[in-house]
């Protein structure tokens, strides 16, 4: 059972350590309560352009976003197609640890 226990132990400090540096980050980003149409934009800073098409915002006041990939900044906007504006942005960026 100490064995057991030990090893359960071992693996979630090692899953801990190493959790950050195995695949891309995945944020959820607290969107604002909004009412009415809403879409999600995504800029790709270094690209230049938008990461993929414009998704219809749920309303569930998050939005999970996987990152394409390390060391670039995206932005995150929310578009209300009322008043043609955005009315919540966010950038992001994670860069890996040298």
């Amino acid at each position: 059972m100490k064995k057991a226990m030990l090893a359960i132990i071992m693996f979630v400090i090692c899953a801990n350590v190493f959790g950050g540096q195995i695949g891309l980050p995945l944020e959820r980003l607290a969107i604002p309560s909004v009412d009415g149409s809403h879409l999600v934009c995504v800029w790709d800073e270094s690209a230049g352009t938008w990461l993929k098409s414009f998704e219809i915002y749920n309303h569930s006041g998050s939005y999970d976003f996987q990152l394409p990939e390390w060391g670039k900044w995206y932005w995150v906007g929310l578009w209300d197609e009322a008043s043609n504006s955005y009315v919540f942005s966010k950038w992001i960026g994670h860069f890996p640890a040298e």
